[in-house]
């Protein structure tokens, strides 16, 4: 048996997916999902969270952000929609997420902060408080965001970032691997030393994919990418001092053979590097 905790992610609708991961817990190759919340119409949301909870893998829940129409740093940034309707929307998928979590049995929900208009930090950071103040769960975990991404800049990048934002409120964070690495990269800063500063804070997830070498943007590539540039050896040292802490590996690929693949590329790199 592995002495570490994998999983993979899936989105609340995707059965395909869904079923292909069943099969790699059904064979102890993997030991939970995170499920991707995204808003669904209410039938359909019913259906789809009754065919995950019947799967019967366990489960952590992502909830949905800004590509889902949650920003909750600054809801109306880059949102064309009326407000009222934008603040509705947030209602719904929040509910709808902390939903999941009660029927999955799930003790985690991944948050991230947002994104936020260029110079307008302060502000973002008083509008994540204003958010949590309206939709707090004891289960909502913080996950660390790429300092850029398609030329906005994201909310939350370093390990002293997430204990702001959190403010005591938040006491559970997601560390993910990937968007550090291209946080490093973008400010110029050491990977392994920021890495290290997240010993301060309560890691209770950890999220793993790759970038390309020097590259500030988020991509979601495979661990044995040709053109990978994430400092692979100073990750898998860290799973190895945290291995009761889970892992989640994340791809964007439409393919879902690819977590086939991966599981057994992360068991080979953790052989290797523990």
């Amino acid at each position: 048996m592995a002495d570490y905790n994998l999983g993979c992610t899936v989105r609340l609708d995707d059965q395909e997916t869904l079923a292909l991961l069943r099969g790699l817990y059904e064979e102890r190759a993997i030991d939970h999902i995170q499920v991707q919340a995204v808003p669904l119409p209410r039938p359909v949301f019913e259906e789809h969270l009754a065919a995950v909870a019947a799967a019967g893998i366990p489960a952590v829940i992502h909830a949905p952000h800004h590509s889902h129409g949650v920003n909750p740093c600054a809801p109306t940034a880059y949102d064309d929609r009326p407000p009222q309707e934008i603040e509705e929307h947030i209602e719904l998928a929040m509910s709808q997420t902390f939903e999941a979590a009660d029927v999955l049995d799930a003790e985690t929900i991944v948050l991230h902060a947002g994104r936020y208009r260029p110079g307008e930090r302060s502000d973002a950071a008083a509008g994540f408080s204003e958010f949590l103040d309206r939709c707090f769960d004891p289960r909502l975990t913080l996950e660390n965001l790429p300092a850029v991404y398609a030329g906005y800049p994201l909310l939350g990048n370093t390990a002293e970032e997430l204990a702001a934002l959190a403010d005591g409120k938040i006491t559970q964070f997601c560390l993910d691997f990937p968007h550090l690495a291209c946080t490093a990269n973008y400010r110029r800063f050491s990977f392994a030393e920021e890495l290290e500063r997240f010993e301060t804070l309560d890691v209770t997830l950890h999220h793993l994919s790759n970038i390309r070498r020097g590259s500030i943007t988020d991509e979601h590539l495979e661990l044995d990418h040709p053109d990978s540039g994430l400092d692979v050896a100073a990750v898998f040292a860290r799973l190895w001092r945290h291995r009761t802490v889970p892992t989640t590996l994340e791809y964007k690929q439409d393919s879902p053979g690819v977590y086939a693949r991966q599981v057994q590329v992360f068991a080979d790199l953790y052989r290797k590097y523990s």
